[in-house]
């Protein structure tokens, strides 16, 4: 599969090499497209969406699926950004010890929330990897060669 196609369509199916190939290529070019914040972000979803929604299409299901990562993504951060700004807000405004306390309570509770995102993020991409796509076409497509 050309790179144009893999990153551009979300239509058609891909294998689980092409879809682990993209990835990688996705995750290297990540933190250069997030450099451009607003444009490069949306560059960057709108690819992610197009590899994973191949991929998935691949498994049978609807690209639609990958709703559920963006919301869970938008969540995550809107909850860490929250938290921070929380803790920020009260070292700044509080008196006494009692403002280490809670700023150590919320980098806390920042990295249990970045770890649960990561893990459920991290369970969701093997998923969509390793999992074995239809064998024969399907409503997506003929069969990637394997």
């Amino acid at each position: 599969m050309d790179l144009g196609s893999l990153f551009f369509s979300p239509n058609g199916r891909i294998g689980r090499k092409d879809f682990w190939i993209g990835f990688l290529i996705l995750f290297a070019f990540g933190l250069l497209l997030h450099a451009v914040v607003v444009i490069g972000s949306l560059i960057w979803l709108y690819i992610r969406y197009c590899l994973y929604a191949k991929r998935l299409h691949d498994l049978g299901r609807s690209g639609t699926v990958l709703i559920w990562a963006i919301v869970l993504d938008i969540v995550a951060v809107a909850t860490l950004i929250a938290l921070g700004v929380g803790a920020l807000i009260s070292a700044i405004f509080s008196h006494g010890g009692a403002t280490l306390g809670y700023f150590a309570g919320s980098l806390g509770l920042m990295a249990l929330a970045g770890f649960i995102w990561f893990f459920i993020h991290l369970v969701f991409v093997l998923w969509v990897g390793l999992s074995r796509g239809q064998d024969g076409d399907n409503r997506y497509g003929p069969q990637p060669l394997r």
